[in-house]
């Protein structure tokens, strides 16, 4: 059997300190990490807060207009649209007047800095 060193009263004040110590750190830690996840949800909130109120201050403008006329303009543009289905596609893509013409220069490249 072995035998226990008997402690001294200052190796076990100081574990005490030490735990103490220890214990203190941690619920500082838990402290400062609530804190933290009350000020972004805090944060998260105003923003979004912030966002309702100016989307609705600085709504967008509507434009007044007569909805008969615009439509029976757009039914009119339709229909000259569908008479002249030539017209509208002369208007397209052309060809070149002259062809792209080689160029003997060779390309210049730069790269790198200075």
């Amino acid at each position: 059997m072995s035998r226990r060193a008997p402690r001294s009263r200052a190796a076990d004040q100081a574990e005490i300190a030490v735990r103490r110590a220890v214990l203190a750190r941690d619920a500082g830690l838990a402290r400062i990490s609530s804190m933290t996840r009350w000020a972004v949800a805090g944060a998260v909130g105003l923003s979004g807060a912030l966002a309702l109120i100016a989307a609705n201050a600085f709504h967008g403008h509507t434009i007044a207009t007569n909805t008969s006329s615009q439509s029976s303009a757009a039914q009119q543009q339709l229909a000259t649209a569908a008479q002249a289905p030539s017209a509208s596609s002369s208007q397209g893509l052309q060809a070149p007047a002259q062809a792209p013409v080689q160029t003997p220069a060779p390309p210049v490249v730069v790269s790198g800095g200075s």
